[in-house]
């Protein structure tokens, strides 16, 4: 003991530590310790030298990692010229092929965009085109063109004065456009409406009663006295079928001949410079026709100029709503009613033989 210091004051225990439960727990505290402890690596005692060449490792490997995705811009430029020459061949040969084309065809497709080699006879446009033009109502299409004054350039026809009256001209236009007439069914022979009229129920149940009786007539009283029951009877339904058949047959013809007269209406069709009364069936492609109100369509046109034109296309479209008709929406549809306003049109298409 150090002189001058305080002795170190006694430990006390407690009674309740020294017993055997107490110890029990106390190993049992130490063991907790141990096991945590095992999660700690311990210190493998490297050499300074040896920890700085790991470090040195460690850094390269990191710098090798960032720059691995790095652009090598001399070889970028490179893939640029051979994409640029590559881009420039291409270019050249298709150069080559379109001029080769162009060669080939009729050189005022160049400046019309027209094939003559697939334009309708005598006259440079496509039928196809023109039918697309019609059923598609497409402006686009139809300003590729010049719109309605292109149009009559092509259809060889003047908006002031309308097309050639002789007879040589109509006849050309209607070989090759068609003619502005319905295409007509099949008529219906003598013998489909014989056999229409066998369909009655009340002649099927006389022919029934005649093939018996005439049997049992013929059975009973013999051959040459039992078949006049059964033949008479026979021969009325005969005489009945073949008066309901000739009335059925004329009065189909009648009402085919009406029709034609009701579908047969005269307009107003302006021909080189003058104003001429014709069928509706007689117009052709590239007749200019006059409008006014009460006026039907005669066939499908495009507007030339009007005043407060309005059609009626209810008939078509079924919307009650008339529609007015302008440089904008100069499409016109066969069959439609003027409602209101005047106006001329073109007639690009005979729609009614279904060329349309």
């Amino acid at each position: 003991m150090a002189v001058g210091s305080s002795p170190a004051p006694p430990e006390i225990r407690s009674p309740e530590r020294d017993r055997p439960e107490d110890a029990a727990g106390a190993e049992g505290e130490e063991e907790e310790e141990e096991f945590g402890d095992a999660f700690d690596i311990p210190h493998k005692n490297a050499s300074h030298d040896s920890l700085l060449r790991w470090r040195q490792a460690a850094l390269v490997l990191n710098a090798s990692r960032r720059f691995r995705y790095t652009l090598d811009l001399k070889k970028e430029e490179e893939k640029e010229i051979i994409r640029r020459t590559i881009r420039s061949h291409a270019q050249v040969i298709r150069a080559v092929f379109l001029f080769k084309e162009a060669g080939e065809n009729d050189p005022r497709e160049a400046y019309t965009g027209i094939k003559f080699t697939t334009a309708s006879r005598g006259f440079p446009i496509e039928m196809e085109k023109l039918k697309t033009l019609n059923r598609d109502h497409d402006s686009v299409l139809l300003q590729e063109i010049r719109g309605v004054k292109g149009l009559s350039d092509l259809l060889k026809s003047n908006l002031d004065r309308g097309i050639n009256p002789t007879e040589d001209e109509l006849l050309q236009r209607r070989d090759v456009f068609g003619a502005n007439t319905y295409p007509r069914k099949k008529r219906k022979s003598i013998l489909r409406f014989v056999f229409d009229a066998c369909k009655d129920l009340t002649l099927i149940i006389l022919m029934v009663a005649a093939a018996i009786s005439l049997t049992l007539g013929m059975a009973t009283e013999g051959v040459k006295e039992g078949w006049y029951e059964g033949g008479s009877i026979f021969l009325a339904v005969f005489l009945v079928i073949l008066v309901t058949a000739t009335s059925d047959y004329r009065q189909s013809l009648q009402f085919q001949h009406l029709n034609e007269e009701k579908q047969n209406i005269q307009v107003e069709v302006l021909r080189g410079g003058k104003r001429f009364r014709t069928s509706i069936f007689d117009l052709v492609v590239g007749d200019v026709v006059p409008l006014n109100i009460g006026d039907q369509v005669p066939a499908d046109g495009i507007l030339i100029s009007g005043h407060s034109l309005a059609i009626d296309e209810s008939s078509m479209t079924g919307e009650s709503k008339t529609v007015h008709k302008d440089q904008k929406a100069p499409f016109l549809m066969s069959g439609c009613k003027v409602a209101d306003g005047y106006g001329s049109m073109l007639v690009w298409v005979s729609t009614l033989n279904g060329a349309s």
